[in-house]
């Protein structure tokens, strides 16, 4: 028995761990093995632990060979990198942030009062991507351009993505994406004399209210069965749409990114999957993922009532260089920052 359980967890580890080649589109439910990839992994290890208190060498170099198949999955979910002592020169500080409209604040018209805003004046990026911008009015906007004055050129969307930064915007548009609240947009960058494409990405949310995570948490404390049917098929009904509907988006992303011209490319924003996703497998494509490069651990960029995931990204062509990717701890959104420095490799 302990065997028969061991092997299938391999095996759900092996369709988890591949899950993100196969489009929602075609297969809707595969996405929902990508989500469970930490679970599953960790299970395995316990299993892993387990034969070797046991002396069951078979089973722990079958466990090794999967691990070494299954590599790229989860060097991508748990990359291991230390931070360097100093950021080489010439790099552009980038920052993306879903911002839950300043943290649901009115407080926009004095920058103390806003600790997103004082964040994001302190933290000084060159480029920031933000999501959830939300201006109740002409007065707040001007209120929040001036206290990011230091990135004077910006473009914002109804939607809430708005892109600001310290180099000129030579061109920036809407993404054509299907959505009724989420968008992206792409934008064409002088920075230094080199052209630069942008996009900033908002992709479909999965539509969990709050008193749906409350739900969760409480079934984590006190599991009923009952309650978890009810709430099981609420997540189906909730998460299926959101995986197809992301699916078609990252499609449309992926062809601006290769029709692209320009040498360097980052992508930014809040994808709404985990690095186990066809949204995330898709819109990466060749790019190169700055947590991957150099962070350390899982990254968790989503934290609300227990619901722990990395799911905001700074991606960038393979021509560019990462270094010292943070998480930030702002408390004030259900996101927190990412930001990272980049540096063009010139051939």
């Amino acid at each position: 028995m302990f065997t028969f359980i061991s092997y299938f967890c391999l095996f759900f580890f092996i369709i988890s761990s591949f899950s993100d080649r196969i489009s929602p589109l075609a297969f809707p439910y595969i996405s929902y093995f990508g989500l469970f990839f930490p679970f599953v992994f960790c299970l395995n290890i316990l299993f892993f632990l387990f034969c070797f208190a046991l002396k069951k060498w078979k089973q722990m170099f079958v466990t090794l060979i999967i691990f070494l198949i299954c590599w790229e999955a989860i060097y991508t979910y748990f990359p291991i990198h230390k931070k360097i002592k100093k950021i080489p020169e010439k790099c552009i500080h980038v920052l993306t942030y879903n911002i839950m409209h300043f943290g649901n604040s009115n407080e926009y018209l004095e920058v103390n009062h806003n600790p997103i805003i004082q964040y994001i004046v302190d933290q000084n990026p060159d480029i920031i991507c933000l999501q959830e911008f939300k201006s109740k009015n002409k007065a707040q906007l001007s209120a929040i351009r001036n206290a990011l004055r230091s990135t004077p050129y910006y473009f914002i969307l109804p939607c809430g993505v708005a892109l600001f930064s310290k180099y000129d915007i030579l061109s920036a548009k809407k993404v054509p994406l299907e959505s009724v609240s989420n968008g992206a947009l792409v934008a064409e960058l002088n920075i230094n004399g080199e052209k630069v494409t942008i996009l900033n990405c908002h992709l479909e949310s999965n539509k969990i209210s709050d008193s749906e995570k409350i739900e969760y948490f409480n079934l984590i404390k006190a599991p009923n069965i009952y309650k978890l049917k009810s709430f099981m098929y609420v997540m189906f009904s909730k998460l299926t749409p959101a995986f197809k509907m992301r699916a078609i988006q990252s499609i449309i992303i992926s062809e601006i990114i290769k029709k692209n011209k320009n040498r360097y490319v980052i992508v930014c924003g809040d994808f709404n999957d985990t690095p186990i996703s066809y949204t995330y497998h898709k819109i990466k494509g060749d790019l190169n993922d700055a947590f991957v490069e150099n962070g350390c651990g899982m990254g968790i960029s989503f934290d609300s009532n227990h619901f722990l995931f990395r799911i905001d990204y700074i991606l960038h062509s393979n021509n560019m260089r990462s270094y010292n990717i943070m998480v930030g701890k702002l408390k004030d959104s259900d996101h927190y920052p990412v930001q990272t420095y980049l540096r063009f490799i010139h051939n």
